[in-house]
């Protein structure tokens, strides 16, 4: 190690390394060692070999070494000229001993300028450890703020380098720790204030940030310093211009203040200026942030807000700015939809004479000739009528004598009022629909999805017009609509039973041309969720009434193959693909995709309720040249789950076919049972050592890693298909990409592996 041929110097101080990592040193050695050592930084050659040498010798001694600091002191050592990885190793040493003056000036001197976001990590936890001795962190605070102050707020991009493996929540969280301890906290909360209202997007989201960890994290913060806080916070929200993730945070932030016991004043303070803003400039990105504030008080059970919102709107409905008198109603609405997402009542807030008010200006909001006040306003009413039983049928008249004079949008709109509130006069609506179902055909559609609740007779003809429709909004209105009501448990179960089987009759009728729809593919699966009405149909299907049927048609019985298992047909579709004479059925079958689906869906749950023998697999044996992918897809659901119960026959067969098909093999690899099979994991293993051919490896290498890598899980079957990476038939450039995807996932055994295989180089 002192020889004057550099390639000696540095091979020697390496060996020396890789000898002390398996060495225990005492007291008395390591101080010795240290000392020759200190002396060796100033040798290029080994300089990052010394620095790990010093860190484990630290480790051993009791206290930092005198020399140590002294050449630190004397700049013999200067810390910040070194490499990335020799200044870490240098704060790794200073984060070993306990915080003294001396200690804690050198590491001031040694991290001034650090900028790479895996030293500045270490660098910070230096700072909190001179903060955690009060006296010393006093003395230096000057110059730990003005070195901390450089990097608040933190800008760090983690998915800029994944091989950093720092999470910038890791960093802002002990910047905060630094900055914000009780030695820095008066200093620091200014620097917060000036960062909240600063025009920089980035330092307003990481400074409120800031002010909910200090909330839940610094008990010395005072009542006055927060409120100071909420001034700047109060400004930032008067910005015209401002990002929206701020926009979004600063709600979140000022509730974290109200829900802490110790500010409730402040916490009076803000739902003063917030009901105060709603007041004066509702329809202002102002008041969008402190009606969200608002909001978020509902969630806190004791907070009442409905009735301030509406003495707001009472005292200030009708303005002459329309899009205030439009956001006046959208805050009573938000309101009321915020207290029934917690399922708290809201108009028990409000005396008689609010009550009643109210009422008086959503009547004015009735007939005001702006639409969009019409809908907000029928909207809002929508959600509070049942409060006002009295004046039901008075509004009920108006809109039936209004509804044939307004705007496509405006009737929807009535017809939603009648849909949560049912209809008074029934007979009025029927003359209505008579009218609708001549003149607009649209219109009637979305009557009658409204009317569902209140007129049970127009039923069938709901259906049919639902099936048929081929207006994709309607259509989702209607099954929307059909879903709810077939799920009212205030309609007796036998009507609703009776009415779902007359939907699916309508929809497995023949005569129906229905295109294919995955709205009624959806409505299928939750009708046989929620009624046993499936069995019958099932029974009824064989292979040959599916066959005939158009493409479009098998669609919708695809969800039915998932709910019941149909012997007779499995067995009917077992015989054919084991008949000679496959090759003249199978036109039928792979060159519709349905049927071919249909037909893969009955084996797929037939494989998973039936555990048996398949003698016929010799019959295939015999028959496999003769087939085509598409057929093989039929046989390897079978073969699959023969596998899995370690039939020897399924397994020589998923051998054999892996040689010409290595995709089929994927979908074994994917199989979730594999996890705990042990037998099954090594039979794949063999399979993926006789593939021989390059292209067939490296196809499957690439199935693996992109399709299956992330719900594999698998590290022990991972392991047999590296077992192979060293072999000349996979691509030396693909072995080193899939080093760097799978090695989160792998053992360190399995990643030194790599290393003896000498992939890397």
């Amino acid at each position: 190690m002192t020889s004057k041929d550099d390639s000696v110097r540095a091979k020697a101080t390496h060996k020396f390394r890789e000898e002390l990592e398996q060495l225990t040193v005492n007291q008395e050695e390591s101080e010795f060692l240290i000392e020759f050592f200190l002396h060796k930084l100033s040798d290029p050659q080994s300089l990052l070999d010394t620095t790990y040498i010093l860190l484990k010798l630290s480790k051993s001694s009791k206290s930092i070494h005198p020399s140590f600091i002294k050449m630190i002191q004397n700049k013999q050592i200067i810390i910040p000229t070194f490499s990335r990885e020799a200044r870490i190793n240098f704060y790794q040493i200073f984060l070993a001993f306990p915080i003294t003056f001396e200690l804690a000036a050198i590491i001031l001197q040694s991290i001034i300028g650090e900028k790479d976001p895996r030293n500045i990590l270490v660098a910070f936890q230096l700072c909190d450890a001179i903060l955690e001795v009060k006296n010393i962190g006093t003395q230096y605070k000057r110059e730990i703020f003005e070195f901390l102050d450089c990097y608040y707020p933190i800008e760090f991009n983690e998915k800029a380098d994944p091989r950093f493996q720092i999470k910038k929540v890791e960093i802002e969280h002990i910047l905060n720790k630094c900055l914000f301890s009780e030695v820095l906290l008066n200093d620091s909360i200014l620097l917060l204030q000036d960062k909240i209202v600063s025009a920089y997007d980035r330092a307003q989201g990481s400074a409120l940030k800031s002010v909910m960890w200090i909330i839940k994290n610094q008990n010395k913060i005072t009542a006055l310093q927060i409120e100071e806080i909420y001034e700047s916070i109060q400004k930032l929200a008067e910005q015209v211009i401002m990002d929206d993730d701020v926009i979004e945070q600063i709600p979140i932030t000022l509730i974290e203040i109200c829900n802490n016991e110790r500010f409730q004043k402040v916490k009076t303070k803000i739902k003063t200026i917030s009901l105060k803003t709603l007041e004066e400039i509702p329809a202002t990105q102002q008041g969008f942030i402190y009606f969200n504030f608002l909001k978020l008080l509902v969630q806190n059970h004791g907070e009442t807000i409905f009735r301030d919102i509406v003495q707001i709107f009472n005292k200030k409905f009708d303005t002459k700015n329309i899009n205030v008198t439009q956001k006046r109603l959208e805050n009573v609405i938000s309101a009321i939809a915020e207290y029934k997402k917690y399922n708290r009542e809201f108009v028990s807030e409000l005396d008689n004479n609010q009550k009643s008010l109210l009422y008086d200006k959503l009547q004015q909001g009735i007939t005001h000739k702006m639409q969009n006040v019409f809908i907000l306003t029928l909207k809002c009413l929508a959600d509070i009528m049942k409060y006002y039983q009295d004046y039901q049928k008075d509004l009920e008249l108006y809109l039936y004598n209004q509804i044939n004079n307004r705007e496509l949008i405006e009737q929807q709109c009535i017809l939603d009022y009648f849909a949560k509130n049912g209809i008074v006069d029934i007979k009025q609506y029927q003359q209505l629909l008579a009218f609708w179902s001549e003149n607009n055909q649209l219109l009637y559609d979305y009557s009658l999805t409204c009317s569902l609740y209140n007129i049970q007779d127009y039923f069938s003809q709901f259906t049919l017009g639902l099936i048929n429709n081929q207006n994709y909004q309607i259509k989702s209105e209607q099954i929307s609509a059909l879903k709810g009501y077939l799920d009212n448990n205030s309609i007796s179960n036998s009507i609703r039973q009776d009415q779902a089987q007359l939907v699916i009759n309508h929809i497995y009728n023949p005569l129906n041309k229905n295109r294919k729809n995955k709205l009624i593919k959806q409505l299928i699966q939750f009708i046989l969720k929620q009624f046993a009405l499936n069995q019958n149909i099932i029974k009824q299907i064989t292979l040959d009434y599916v066959l005939h049927l158009e493409d479009d048609q098998i669609y919708y019985y695809i969800p039915l193959m998932e709910q019941e298992l149909n012997e007779n047909l499995i067995q009917s579709i077992l015989e054919i693909i084991y008949k000679q004479d496959f090759k003249q059925r199978d036109v039928q079958i792979t060159n519709r995709k349905y049927a071919y689906k249909f037909i893969y869906t009955c084996l797929s749950k037939y494989q998973k309720e039936l555990n048996l023998d398949f003698p016929q697999l010799s019959t295939m044996e015999t028959q496999f040249n003769d087939h085509q992918l598409n057929q093989l897809q039929l046989y390897i659901v079978l073969l699959r789950q023969q596998m899995l119960f370690n039939n020897e026959i399924a397994l020589e067969k998923l051998k054999e076919i892996s040689q010409s098909h290595p995709q089929l093999l994927s979908q074994i690899i994917k199989h979730k049972d594999l996890e705990n099979k042990p037998s099954l994991q090594k039979s794949i293993g063999e399979m993926i050592k006789q593939l021989n051919h390059k292209q067939t490896l490296n196809y499957l290498i690439n199935q693996v890693d992109e399709e299956f890598i992330t719900g594999l899980a698998n590290p022990e079957l991972l392991q047999l298909i590296i077992e192979h990476f060293n072999d000349t038939k996979i691509d030396k450039l693909k072995s080193l990409a899939l080093i760097v995807n799978w090695c989160p996932i792998l053992k360190k055994q399995t990643i030194s592996r790599f290393c003896t295989l000498q992939l890397i180089l």
